[in-house]
């Protein structure tokens, strides 16, 4: 179900919600929303996408996910979309510089993202340097 804001490239659903009645909307596994070429964030569990209003609730930029990005908006941990996800950002690429054109300048950059994941309370995954590529392990509780 392609949800678009002004300006913004559309998010995609999986599974599709466009497709799922009442009931199973109350009951969505694993839950998945993307960008194409931005990112994507992938709530854990079961979650409830009934009275959700995504387009104000997710915010997927390059370099950047926000799960109610407005202050007052998070609901109690466990509610919503306020549980642990799996975060991917694409295109997050490393400054031009020199020095990170080795191996050894490419995963001194990688613990530099590593400690900004882990000062957001996050659990970093992986970084690539040669693929933009960012993922971490989101807690989302309080």
């Amino acid at each position: 179900m392609p949800v678009t804001a002004p300006g913004e490239s559309y998010m995609v659903f999986d599974p599709d919600l466009s497709t799922l009645d009442a009931e199973q909307l109350r009951r969505v596994q694993e839950l998945t929303i993307s960008r194409p070429a931005v990112g994507k964030v992938s709530f854990h569990g079961v979650t409830d996408c009934t009275d959700l209003d995504f387009e104000q609730l997710v915010r997927l930029e390059i370099g950047e996910v926000l799960v109610y990005p407005e202050p007052g908006m998070k609901p109690p941990p466990g509610v919503g979309l306020n549980k642990a996800a799996t975060v991917t950002m694409y295109q997050c690429w490393p400054p031009k510089d020199p020095k990170l054109q080795d191996v050894k300048g490419q995963e001194k950059y990688k613990m530099q993202i590593r400690q900004m994941t882990e000062d957001k309370k996050a659990t970093f995954i992986d970084y690539d340097c040669t693929t933009g590529v960012w993922r971490s392990e989101e807690r989302r509780v309080g």
